[in-house]
């Protein structure tokens, strides 16, 4: 007797890790989907990009950026410009393969797994997975969800009658990527938006890349926005503080670390303008030009003895005279700190 089994279709199909359902296609769009399918479909051949281009429709230049990105996800590696799949001996992949079938031994090797043998390897691959950022997804599917999603509509009106312009399908593409990647609520989104346009940097790059942070931060509630906007607005007075202060009349665009200094000397140890002031000419006479880590190295001195008021400092000034290996040593010490809030920008 002979028997065939006629799986129709299902005769023939291929191998998806997993690890794209579970981690991948909420980073990713519809053009890096295809690319790949179609490498995993056609595993055996070798492939150009216009071959990959003609097949799924998808631009020869956007091709390495997708293939760049299943590197980075851990699912494809390149070695030399070949590519194959990442050998990472995972234990959480999906097989859809029509070329192998399981025979006695493996199976009974798999059946050698635990739940405790599992999560190892679950939590080891997640250890190893990181996304450098989240994905705007394609025109196709941005104008897709436009045509249907009420809250993505409402939402580009209000940021178009906020930013005062017609957004373009890539201005899209980064409201719906904060909406549906990031997690952002509609409400959240557009307090960003009221944010960037009130600090004169209402463009969509700002937005979105601020937009990427709140998303890291977890501030994902009204609540949460507003706390986050009444802390930001407070780091610029500091720094307006700091730089009116220091005589800086362009500041362009402070630093994350300047605008760090700018909150702890004036917010944390609430020193005044003219303590500030007396720090910077302190720096100046010794290094010859403003210094941010070596102004606070001063004031971290200053804060640690109570320092409160210029007559603090003058006070300290004519403390006991020390010998010269003390005075000396001083000096030293506010070098150091120098030192060591340099290696902290790094």
């Amino acid at each position: 007797m002979s028997i065939k089994i006629n799986l129709g279709n299902w005769n023939s199909v291929f191998a998806v890790p997993s690890k794209i359902v579970d981690e991948g296609l909420k980073f990713s769009d519809g053009v890096k989907l295809k690319v790949l399918l179609y490498i995993l479909r056609n595993s055996d051949k070798e492939l150009d990009e216009k071959d990959i281009s003609k097949a799924t429709g998808v631009n020869v230049t956007d091709i390495p950026e997708a293939v760049e990105y299943w590197v980075s996800m851990g699912v494809l590696q390149n070695t030399s410009g070949v590519l194959s799949p990442q050998n990472n001996g995972d234990s959480d992949s999906t097989l859809l393969n029509s070329e192998n079938s399981l025979n006695n031994d493996n199976f009974a090797e798999d059946s050698k797994l635990t739940p405790k043998k599992i999560a190892e390897d679950v939590a080891q691959t997640k250890k190893r997975f990181a996304v450098t950022k989240p994905q705007k997804p394609d025109y196709v599917f941005t104008a897709q969800r436009l045509a249907v999603d009420e809250e993505l509509k409402i939402l580009v009106n209000e940021a178009q009658t906020a930013l005062g312009k017609t957004l373009s399908n890539s201005d899209v593409s980064t409201l719906l990527m904060l909406k549906d990647t990031c997690g952002l609520p509609l409400d959240v989104i557009l307090m960003l938006i009221q944010y960037c346009i009130s600090i004169d940097k209402g463009n969509m790059r700002t937005i979105q890349n601020k937009g990427i942070a709140w998303a890291d931060e977890g501030i994902t509630s009204v609540e949460a926005a507003e706390e986050k906007i009444r802390s930001l607005k407070q780091t610029s007075i500091n720094f307006s503080i700091v730089s009116s202060t220091f005589g800086i009349k362009n500041p362009g665009s402070p630093t994350p670390k300047q605008y760090k200094y700018a909150d702890k000397w004036v917010g944390e140890w609430n020193f005044s303008p003219e303590i500030l002031r007396e720090a910077y000419d302190r720096c100046v006479d010794a290094k010859g030009t403003m210094n941010f880590s070596y102004i606070d190295g001063i004031l971290k001195r200053w804060h640690a003895n109570g320092v409160k008021t210029t007559e603090d400092i003058k006070k300290l000034d004519i403390k006991p005279k020390e010998s010269k290996i003390s005075s000396s040593k001083r000096s030293y010490d506010i070098d150091e700190l120098e030192k060591i809030n340099l290696l902290e920008d790094f």
